[in-house]
């Protein structure tokens, strides 16, 4: 069903373009609001503009002069040619969770399946991107978990624990929200083309993001990002994250958001657990020691966790001729290298792509063993 036509979310899209122009989402949420629609007040003259609170005329005058940049017809085109939903603040699937935030975005973008407002009892799983196996475990383990008891796992699709966490979620049965630093129709990492492929056309989930199609990652996108994967949870559970990582900042905004925030603890003297243990010393989050802890504080997640043995999920290239290689025997980095005929860089890349998604255990001294 369509709540929006295509010429009025045109205007709002126009809208979402107006970066530097000093029009914040809450600005052109007033603005359209005050005159009934986005196309009104794309389209306002500056003696209208100038009786809305919160307008200065610096900011009409250069909103004015933008918006002669921007053609909105063309951004509808270009939004049906990358397969993408956009889903203004108004929209009834906008997700209701999200609105609640400081700053939340004017428009959310989405590729998949998913509608973004329909995502049952929504958790999410973050952490580093170099997890220990422990930590590896933890986050396959607990998404399963959730998954099974008819929760939403939602991460970022980064390297490390995201991924796993996405992987999980897909093994447990269940559905999975990647949330990107970059424009819906923008695979990144490249590396995690299978899994975005999984979540765009699977059936299994969905990726959003609050920026159009077509933009390229940028390191200050993924900070900004964070804040919507909170946003977008009723709970954010940490498992393993640095003194410095990103998870920290979004279970810094969960807190803020008045979201639950749960926190692995780790080994002491393990740098990928410092920041969780932190975490868990400053009362700034619930102690997660297993599954259990979490599903008791959570009593709004029904039904019990699945304890079936996981699926492996389709792997491609050369992930899946190195797979096939191995068995559920150990074998040595060097005779994997000598089979594969690969170069000791790439099939080292690989044994930890295939390690990350869980489709390979590594056991001390380079002896690699497909998951059991």
């Amino acid at each position: 069903m369509d709540f929006l036509s295509d010429e009025e979310l045109a205007y709002w899209l126009a809208f979402d373009q107006l970066n530097g122009a000093g029009l914040g989402a809450s600005k052109v949420r007033t603005i359209c609001e005050r005159l009934g629609s986005a196309e009104r007040g794309w389209k306002a003259s500056k003696s209208m503009l100038k009786y809305i609170e919160g307008l200065t005329e610096q900011v009409i005058d250069k909103f004015l002069a933008r918006r002669q940049e921007v053609n909105p017809e063309l951004l509808t085109d270009k939004l049906h040619a990358a397969g993408v939903t956009a889903y203004p603040y108004i929209h009834p699937y906008y997700p209701g969770l999200l609105r609640e935030i400081h700053d939340p975005p004017l428009i959310i973008y989405a590729k998949g399946d998913l509608i973004p407002n329909d995502l049952p009892t929504p958790v999410s799983i973050v952490g580093t991107r170099r997890p220990s196996s422990y930590g590896q475990r933890l986050a396959k383990e607990f998404a399963h978990k959730l998954a099974s008891c008819g929760a939403t796992v939602i991460s970022g699709m980064a390297i490390g624990i995201d991924s796993l966490a996405h992987r999980g979620a897909i093994e447990g049965g269940g559905k999975t929200v990647a949330v990107l630093g970059c424009g819906p129709d923008v695979c990144y990492p490249s590396s995690n083309r299978p899994l975005y492929k999984l979540l765009v056309e699977g059936g299994l989930g969905a990726v959003l993001s609050e920026f159009p199609p077509g933009t390229r990652p940028e390191t200050w996108r993924f900070p900004a990002r964070n804040r919507i994967i909170s946003g977008l949870s009723k709970a954010v559970v940490v498992i393993e994250a640095g003194e410095r990582s990103g998870a920290l900042i979004t279970a810094r905004l969960a807190f803020d958001q008045n979201r639950e925030v749960f926190a692995v603890p780790g080994r002491i003297d393990s740098p990928q657990s410092a920041g969780t243990n932190s975490l868990i010393a400053k009362n700034t989050a619930h102690l997660a020691g297993s599954f259990e802890d979490i599903l008791e504080e959570m009593t709004w997640i029904k039904g019990t966790a699945s304890t079936e043995v996981p699926t492996m999920v389709e792997l491609y290239g050369r992930e899946k001729d190195i797979f096939d290689i191995l068995s559920h025997e150990p074998m040595h980095f060097d005779h994997i290298c000598e089979r594969a005929a690969m170069q000791v860089g790439e099939l080292s890349a690989t044994l930890t792509m295939l390690e990350l998604a869980g489709a390979v255990t590594r056991h001390p001294g380079d002896w690699y063993s497909r998951e059991t």
